[in-house]
């Protein structure tokens, strides 16, 4: 319960400083990197499972050398400092550089070398997260599995209101109304193979609005890099753990599938999904999904160009019609926040 109302707090926390164009460029850039994933995911061939293991293995392993250089610079930095220098090597009061600064630092290196309760809950959304939706694109069209697993601001608003006692509007109802009924629109106009796809994205979206909502508290006390091992690397132990005991090997592997693997950890991931959580020190959880739902148009034209998956008009209009529900679902995350995020989007 503790960390659930750290993760109130931090939710609710007031803000008075706009996010500058550092922190846009870089959710931008978060939307292209997760964008094209389905289908390099899908060009790739492997086991879904296996898919998600690599991904977030290989995301570690790129992400741990930037890791390893910052905790060297900051340990330089402090031990300047407690010799009685600032970081511009002039001289400064080695007392005065010595009030807390030591204690933060061993407390942050303890953070960095073994997983907190945040990183390992997050880790594990994660893990669900990318189990159930790899596995709904081999089963249904990727515009339907990205449409459904976006519906992730739905999932924040509501838990949000469930978890948090957070304030909503009426609208957000509607908007639950209008994206269900887009969702039962497409089922009955797929087959059984594609709806059980279906659903798996959208349990897919739940586990990512938990992933969003925990990343939120996360954003507050741990440093992106380390966060982002932290929760990937318990992510990749879970995946991996699943494909033992579900009997599908990790190796060997084609030089293909590696080779697309490999751009779907870099592109996808690690600067990705490592932007999405860095996001999250300036924009709320809400507004970062908002800006997801550019994956799925961006990720069928990519899919379409490339594969030729070429979606139906059921999963058009289905789509559309989803994708204008999480709208009117934002519009009512932003009205019930009314004046409590100062100057920070919904």
């Amino acid at each position: 319960m503790a960390i659930l109302d750290d993760m109130g707090a931090a939710t609710r926390q007031k803000s008075i400083s706009l996010p500058g164009v550092r922190a846009w460029s870089g959710l931008v850039l978060a939307v292209l990197g997760v964008s094209g994933t389905s289908t390099y995911m899908r060009l790739a061939g492997a086991d879904p499972l296996v898919t998600a293991f690599w991904r977030l293995a290989l995301s570690v392993l790129l992400l741990l050398p930037l890791q390893m250089w910052r905790r060297r610079n900051k340990v330089t930095i402090v031990g300047t400092r407690l010799r009685g220098y600032d970081d511009q090597g002039q001289h400064s009061s080695p007392v005065q550089a010595d009030a807390g600064i030591h204690h933060a630092s061993s407390a942050g290196m303890l953070q960095q070398l073994r997983l907190s309760p945040v990183t390992t809950l997050a880790g594990t959304f994660l893990a669900v997260h990318f189990a159930l939706w790899v596995t709904s694109l081999s089963m249904t069209s990727v515009l339907s599995s990205l449409v459904f697993v976006t519906m992730s601001p739905l999932f924040v608003a509501v838990l949000d209101l469930i978890l948090f006692r957070g304030r909503t509007s009426p609208l957000l109802w509607v908007a639950v109304g209008v994206a269900t009924a887009g969702g039962v629109f497409i089922g009955v106009q797929s087959g059984t193979t594609a709806n059980t796809g279906n659903l798996l994205a959208l349990g897919g979206a739940l586990a990512a609005s938990l992933y969003l909502i925990v990343g939120r508290k996360a954003s507050r006390d741990i440093d992106p890099v380390s966060y982002n091992v932290g929760a990937f690397g318990w992510a990749a132990l879970l995946t991996g753990i699943a494909c033992l005991a579900a009997g599908r090997p990790l190796l060997p592997l084609s030089g293909t599938a590696f080779l697309w693997l490999a751009v779907t950890a870099l592109l996808g991931q690690t600067i990705g999904h490592g932007l999405i959580n860095a996001s999250l020190r300036s924009f709320q959880p809400q507004f970062v999904a908002l800006m997801l739902l550019w994956e799925p148009i961006l990720g069928s034209l990519l899919a379409f160009l490339v594969l030729g998956d070429r979606p139906g008009p059921a999963e058009l209009v289905g789509g559309a019609v989803i994708l204008a529900g999480l709208v009117v679902g934002i519009v009512s995350g932003r009205r019930s926040a009314g004046e409590g995020s100062v100057g920070q989007p919904l």
